[in-house]
């Protein structure tokens, strides 16, 4: 009797947490989806979309305003431009009205404090010689967004394309302006750059587990229609036969931005893998990389590989 007694009482005790469950769950798919609703509303005046549609030259204008200091960007060419880049390039520009980017299917993959991380689908329209609008490009978008003074503003984007464009420039690039936020900490992540390559060439795939962040997330150019989440990579890469001399292998590490405990960088990645004929082939690629702190321990949150088209 006594037994059934503890046993009664300690069901009346976690009856209101059980209870209380599917009530915070709505609640914590409610907040998500309130936040992934704002974000899309960026998403759009970023890009001068929707209801946001200006003129050329307003919304270039209203871009150099929106975009945070340390903003950045990867190109769909693979050109990396900072903020101070970005706005003179696109004031040097002259397109004809309607030729611009098209965003849609934007969804929130994650969040770590004041740094969200999303994905889009960016189409580009250009006027063909005849005269007439055509979509010509599409690009799978990894956005990140940082909050300041309570508003959500644009901090980096990877365009990685599905539709590659018909051209790229490395004018005006390369983030020349933009100096380490912190050397050291540039140095610790440059070498967990360097070992997670490593591993994914090894297939290590114990060491990417506790690695990668528990919602981890890629697009990359070799299937690039594809977000890769944690379960996903972690077997893609258990299945990966490299030949010796096969691989990726990063370079040209830089840390572009810190915002609390999270960090933006961005390394080229040459990619080499063995054609037909047992030649290796290379094949440049320029990431965005998100790394998240947690529990005291930088790991790797996101990244985007953008093929690099335009001469370096």
């Amino acid at each position: 009797m006594k037994r059934v007694s503890v046993w009664v009482v300690a069901m009346l005790l976690a009856a209101p947490a059980v209870l209380g469950m599917p009530g915070a769950a709505a609640a914590q798919d409610a907040k998500w989806a309130s936040l992934e609703k704002t974000l899309w509303d960026v998403d759009q005046q970023w890009l001068c979309d929707g209801p946001y549609q200006k003129t050329y030259t307003e919304c270039v204008k209203f871009r150099s305003q929106y975009w945070v200091d340390g903003f950045f960007e990867v190109q769909s060419g693979g050109t990396l431009r900072n903020k101070e880049e970005m706005v003179a390039t696109q004031r040097a520009a002259n397109p004809a009205t309607g030729v611009r980017p098209y965003p849609a299917d934007f969804r929130l993959v994650a969040v770590y404090g004041d740094v969200a991380l999303g994905t889009d689908h960016t189409d580009f329209k250009t006027v063909k010689p005849d005269g007439s609008y055509a979509f010509t490009a599409d690009s799978h978008c990894l956005r990140v967004f940082v909050q300041k003074d309570g508003v959500w503003r644009p901090a980096a984007a990877g365009l990685v394309p599905v539709i590659p464009p018909t051209e790229a420039s490395a004018k005006i690039s390369g983030a020349v302006s933009t100096k380490s936020p912190d050397e050291k900490l540039e140095k610790e992540l440059a070498e967990i750059d360097q070992k997670w390559m490593e591993a994914v060439r090894t297939a290590k795939t114990d060491y990417l587990k506790e690695m990668y962040a528990e919602k981890w997330f890629e697009i990359i150019a070799w299937i690039p229609t594809v977000v890769l989440d944690k379960p996903m990579a972690l077997d893609r890469v258990a299945h990966l036969n490299f030949k010796p001399g096969e691989g990726l292998f990063p370079d040209q590490f830089r840390l572009m931005s810190v915002y609390g405990n999270v960090a933006l960088a961005t390394d080229r990645r040459i990619r080499k893998i063995a054609d037909e004929k047992g030649q290796i082939v290379s094949t440049p690629h320029r990431a965005v990389i998100v790394f998240a702190k947690e529990n005291g321990q930088w790991k790797v949150a996101a990244d985007a590989a953008v093929p690099i088209m335009a001469a370096e």
